[in-house]
């Protein structure tokens, strides 16, 4: 079964649309959240037993949102937890994987559950280029025809979009803060000889920054303010996969649009909401001097299949606003020789001795000679594209991944 999926339940305040999350390490926990228009925000945790009839639930923990948005677990007194615990859900999965069912509350209340998989948007094939010439034409002509204000890259074109955090199978946005975010904040505030208050919103920014940059999963998604940042990711990564197996055959280039990108910025920082969300997220540099040299922007969401939830926003909102191209993997020497004369290198993406070791690496392949020296046939074998990543070790980062914006 989906580790997501969302839909409806009916409530006593109308039809509300609901979000079930499960950590695929512990499936049986399910953390249900509603909302809506004239619906309180909420989320109910509930305990799951599969029997021959289906799926019980019954009610663990109640979750409820403050002013901003947040989910908070208040205390409850005896009485509101016993009609907690004597809540009762029953779900069957029908032929299409779809959930449905009912619950019922020991004062009689009732309604009806329909969950399924996220629903599929318009699907855009992504715009080739043949080389990384056309891929320059593309990037300058991306801002102006379709207002592009964020870029990411992907150093095999099959790579989706998805977050680290639900990379690892977690979907819980209230453990994932309770617990991972809770640990680091102490580490960071430890190393760094400083406080973070979680309540002021830049500085909850800058914590999920570092936490994304020093590889800890985080539910943002590494973005950049630059077409060729992003072209620099994807063929750095394609690059030092050319020689591993089932090496990619192009690279992709995602961009959002800049009225999405202000349309879902949100009015304060939290990731720990009842909704289904994406919003653009600005972290300023704050003791992390790569987010910096990257042009780093991020989407922080609390949704897994993330490209999917923007082609369905796309249908709501009757316009579009995420674009892709794909260029072929074999351009990366090109590609990042080009990019070396503008002054985008490991070294200028990673500052220190990491990223200074890796841009030599890649200036050694660069200047590999293109001409065999006569008589050398089996010596001075010139280095096509496709081969040049036998010069690297496989240490690069993952695409999209931790350390990159692309």
């Amino acid at each position: 079964m989906s580790l997501q999926k969302f839909g409806t339940i009916e409530t006593a305040e109308g039809l509300a649309r609901a979000m079930l999350c499960i950590d695929a390490d512990r499936p049986t926990e399910y953390m249900i959240q509603t909302w809506g228009d004239g619906i309180q925000h909420m989320a109910i945790l509930a305990d799951a037993v599969e029997g021959a009839d289906g799926i019980h639930l019954s009610g663990r923990a109640l979750y409820r949102a403050l002013a901003n948005g947040t989910l908070h677990r208040p205390k409850l007194n005896q009485d509101e937890m016993a009609r907690l615990k004597g809540m009762r859900a029953h779900l069957t999965m029908d032929a299409d994987g779809r959930l449905v069912g009912s619950w019922a509350a020991m004062d009689g209340r009732t309604g009806a559950i329909q969950l399924s998989d996220a629903p599929v948007g318009v699907v855009h094939e992504p715009d080739q280029c043949r080389d990384w010439a056309e891929f320059k034409q593309w990037a300058s002509r991306s801002r102006s025809e379709h207002g592009i204000g964020y870029y990411r890259g992907h150093g095999n074109s099959s790579y989706t979009l998805k977050t680290t955090l639900h990379r690892t199978g977690r979907h819980r946005l209230d453990r994932y803060y309770d617990e991972a975010l809770m640990q680091f904040h102490a580490e960071a505030e430890a190393v760094l000889g400083m406080r973070i208050d979680l309540s002021n919103g830049n500085d909850y920014s800058t914590l999920l920054g570092l936490a994304q940059h020093h590889g800890l999963p985080t539910p943002l998604l590494d973005w950049t303010a630059s077409p060729y940042v992003a072209a620099f990711f994807a063929f750095s990564d394609a690059f030092d996969l050319a020689d591993a197996p089932n090496a990619p055959t192009s690279i992709r280039i995602y961009a959002l649009t800049r009225e999405f990108i202000t349309d879902t910025a949100p009015p304060s920082v939290t990731v720990v909401a009842a909704n289904a969300y994406v919003a653009s997220l600005q972290i300023a540099p704050l003791h992390n001097a790569r987010l910096r040299a990257q042009q780093g922007r991020f989407l922080v969401t609390n949704v897994a299949n993330l490209e999917q939830f923007i082609r369905q926003a796309e249908v709501e909102m009757g316009k579009r606003c995420l674009y892709a191209v794909d260029v072929p993997a074999a351009c990366a020497r090109d590609a990042l020789e080009d990019l070396s004369f503008m002054g985008l290198t490991a070294a200028t993406m990673f500052p220190g001795l990491d990223g200074a070791c890796k841009a030599i690496r890649h200036a050694m392949t660069f200047k590999a000679p293109s001409v065999q020296p006569p008589g050398a046939a089996s010596v001075g074998t010139p280095i096509a594209p496709a081969d040049a990543a036998q010069l690297t070790d496989s240490s690069g980062e993952a695409a999209g991944g931790s350390e990159s914006p692309a």
